[in-house]
């Protein structure tokens, strides 16, 4: 059993453990200092702000019309630590600031308590922990793996101030820097300072209600925030538990503290599951009936899309939808959603075939040995569906009790996913389509930032927008059931879906990779953000990502404008050296000549089953060229090192291999993509130590993707007594 002493002053209450020692505030009852017993404080520089707020629907934030004030708290005995409960006057409410302290691991949970007089309508909480830095501010860095954010980012940069903010804090996309946790990231921010050796993580693990993470700054330290987006009503002396935020503090190094990291993140968690064989082989190619006339068209274009090199076709959606076809070719720049405005989940728009046309087209291409997964649209529900009449409890209401919509050339509503009956029904149709057509499985992309819908009567617990992670898991358990060959892709990148998704799309991949073809973020900083960001997902995450898509004109104008450049194709390479399984979007292959790039790199990509199933190694090669991006995948058939020039001039560099990566013998070197080597051979034979040090060069933009196997050593065979060869040995 833990043990630890508590001390007080007029103005904080200290409580020390063997390995953390935690301060608050006897005045307003936040967390006022983390440091470890006799070391530094890593939280408490600066000036304190509060730790949690809440917002209301009548009044807004509480802590801009009143004060946080300190009320009492309590100490509980644990197995390994201590439970510290603070509790927070802060308006109408009384709050439960729950600390649960482990050897370093603390976790934080929130409780609501309505002490008022009257219901409250709750639209908001934020959890903040203030004055982080470790270290001294100028060695201190901020990290948030696979968010779009620059990595190793000074904490002098992380300014609230329009003046001084970051590009990564504030992006230009649609898509918001910090995704929402804990279904599309984890939420997870750091700070380190690899100088003294230490680290600092949060992360939110709330799976009832999601959070926004954000970070602010001065310049010297920085405050951590989770901010929750919720609905609820609150009534008189009713408590409600929302947020959980976790915090841990690791002596070590960012690189060797982010695996312990993700270990802490992953506990508890249930076993990723093994996607389907021809899954990690799929180069998939995303397109819509409409553009060849209907299923029937797009069957006599099936062997095109093959040639192509692309094995899966991925079906934008062809249900019954709202929205006018041409949105099924270009989405509207102004009304992305539009394409997803459902009707009904058991109908397919006759106009393209219909149900027994997907079924031809789907039996076409099971003829060739290639796939077909189909949209599930769960984004919203056109207002002339007749679930709307029939089921109006299954969309999310505003305060008032009016349907929610979001606006566009389509009136469309949000499906309220708590409801069991809407979840059960789509699961139903879902696999009856699969069951009619033979379909291979579905795409699953969720409309993001969806407000909270209030509950009518009695509160309903969790957040409207969560429950479609509860339908996904439901769907994806009965499929592997009945269809165990089928799979599930989605964009929803977080913790929660881990065990039931078998290909993840990774969309901030996407944008990063762009802003690496357009000179906004290094190569060296290209790499540690994908260096973090396998180190901080789930193992074995089969992962997929594009150069551009149906949404990019809304989303990523930049996508749009570098189609045709060597630039784009070279980011395209990049995502498949890295192991990302390949998103083709109709139409980015129209030109000929990234007809004829497409077609080469997905050869290459076929042909080496190191870079379709090989592990990925960032660090197992290196390069004298920092503008040269390298990484290497490692199979029992042979690896695969993947070379890319980031840069509009030519560069000459040397390869480093690390010898102990290497055994003894000759290697057959050769370019995947059939570029000359030395001497202008396409494949030559090296001792593995010419290996440590082997000179390339790539023109502007220029990719190599270099193979490296085994040559056998010849067999050797002796002559008998009667001039009959006799089986030898290796030489």
């Amino acid at each position: 059993m833990a043990a630890y002493t508590v001390r007080s002053t007029r103005h904080t209450f200290t409580v020390t453990l063997a390995e953390l020692e935690l301060e608050f505030s006897l005045d307003d009852g936040g967390l006022r200092a983390l440091r470890r017993p006799d070391g530094p404080d890593v939280i408490g520089r600066g000036t304190p702000h509060a730790g949690i707020d809440v917002s209301l629907a009548e009044t807004g934030w509480l802590t801009e019309r009143s004060f946080a004030r300190y009320l009492n708290h309590t100490l509980y005995t644990i197995s390994g630590g201590v439970e510290i409960v603070v509790v927070i006057g802060l308006g109408p409410l009384k709050i439960y600031d729950r600390y649960r302290v482990v050897g370093s691991l603390i976790t934080r949970r929130i409780s609501l308590e309505n002490a008022g007089e009257d219901e409250l309508a709750l639209c908001g909480v934020r959890l903040a922990i203030s004055g982080v830095c470790v270290g001294v501010p100028e060695r201190c860095r901020f990290e948030a793996p696979a968010n779009v954010i620059r990595p190793r980012l000074p904490i002098a940069t992380l300014r609230s101030d329009l003046h001084h903010r970051h590009w990564s804090d504030a992006t230009t996309l649609e898509t918001p820097a910090f995704a929402l946790a804990p279904a599309d990231s984890p939420g997870l921010l750091a700070l380190h300072n690899d100088t003294v050796g230490e680290t600092l993580a949060c992360w939110y693990a709330d799976t009832s209600h999601p959070a926004r993470p954000r970070v602010e700054g001065d310049g010297s330290a920085v405050t951590l925030l989770h901010e929750i987006r919720i609905a609820e009503r609150l009534r008189i002396e009713v408590a409600l538990s929302v947020g959980v935020q976790i915090l841990l503090v690791e002596q070590a190094p960012w690189h060797e503290a982010l695996p312990r990291i993700r270990q802490m993140m992953s506990h508890r968690r249930s076993t990723p599951p093994t996607p389907p064989e021809w899954l990690a082989d799929a180069a998939i190619f995303v397109t819509h009936p409409v553009r060849y006339g209907g299923f029937d068209g797009m069957i006599e274009a099936l062997d095109a899309i093959q040639r192509l090199g692309c094995a899966t076709i991925s079906l934008l959606p062809v249900h019954d939808i709202a929205a006018p076809n041409q949105h099924a070719v270009e989405w509207s720049t102004t009304q992305p959603e539009d394409l997803y405005a459902l009707r009904a989940f058991s109908a397919l728009d006759e106009s393209y075939g219909g149900i027994e046309g997907l079924r031809r087209l789907a039996g076409a291409a099971h003829a060739r040995n290639m796939r077909v997964v189909i949209d599930l649209p769960l984004s919203g529900c056109a207002a002339d569906s007749p679930y709307v009449q029939n089921h109006p409890e299954w969309f999310c209401l505003d305060q008032t009790g009016q349907f929610i919509r979001f606006s566009g050339e389509v009136d469309t509503l949000y499906f309220d996913w708590r409801n069991a009956s809407l979840r059960s029904l789509v699961i139903g149709e879902a696999m009856a389509l699969m069951e009619q057509t033979g379909i291979d499985g579905f795409r699953v992309l969720v409309a993001r930032d969806v407000p909270p819908g209030w509950p009518l009567g009695a509160a309903v617990g969790g957040s409207s927008s969560m429950g479609v992670t509860r339908m996904i898991e439901e769907l994806y358990a009965l499929m592997r059931q009945r269809r165990p060959d089928a799979a599930l892709i989605t964009d929803l990148a977080g913790p929660l879906l881990a065990s039931a998704r078998d290909l993840l799309i990774d969309e901030a991949a996407h944008y990063m990779f762009t802003y690496l073809a357009i000179g906004r973020l290094s190569v060296p900083e290209m790499q540690h953000w994908l260096t973090d960001a396998l180190a901080a997902g789930d193992p074995g995450t089969l992962r997929a990502c594009f150069t551009e898509n149906h949404h990019s004109c809304v989303s990523n104008p930049l996508a749009e404008v570098l189609r045709g450049s060597r630039a784009a194709r070279m980011i395209l390479a990049g995502m498949i050296g890295f192991g990302y399984v390949p998103l083709i979007r109709a139409g980015q292959e129209q030109n000929q000549d990234d007809w004829e790039f497409i077609m080469r790199l997905l050869d290459a990509r076929a042909r080496s089953v190191a870079l379709r199933r090989g592990t990925v190694e960032p660090e197992g090669a290196r390069c004298n060229d920092p503008a040269i991006f390298v990484v290497l995948r490692r199979h029992e058939e042979e690896c695969v090192v993947t070379l890319l020039n980031a840069g509009p001039m030519r560069r000459q560099a040397i390869l480093e291999l690390p010898r102990s990566h290497l055994s003894d013998g000759e290697y057959r070197v050769s370019d995947l993509l059939d570029e000359p080597l030395g001497g202008g051979d396409t494949g030559i034979l090296l001792h593995c130590d010419d290996l440590t040090a082997f000179p390339v060069t790539l023109g502007p933009f220029a990719v190599r993707f270099l193979a490296l196997r085994p040559v056998a050593p010849p067999i050797l065979h002796s002559v008998n007594g009667d001039g009959q060869q006799e089986p030898g040995t290796r030489n």
